[in-house]
């Protein structure tokens, strides 16, 4: 058993929500709940390939944020001779 408290505009809002579809508040709540909480257990691809991204085979996390100052430090090892 759940008690919950609503705002008078959110009480008013799924009471007309109920109306229209036929349904009671207890059905739209325990639905939304279920929707609400399969959302929040799914993993994103972004989240399921965090530690992959920007590593490839050098293990270097930052290689795509410090290129330029990788760049520029071969270009100056190269014609530095």
């Amino acid at each position: 058993m759940l008690t919950t408290r609503l705002t008078s505009s959110e009480e008013k809002k799924l009471a007309e929500y109920c109306k229209q579809n036929g349904l009671s508040k207890s059905q739209v709540v325990k639905e939304a709940l279920a929707q609400y909480l399969t959302k929040k257990s799914e993993v994103s691809a972004f989240e399921s390939g965090q530690d992959l991204f920007g590593a490839a085979s050098s293990h270097d996390t930052d290689r795509s944020t410090t290129y330029k100052k990788r760049l520029k430090k071969m270009l100056n090892e190269k014609h530095s001779h």
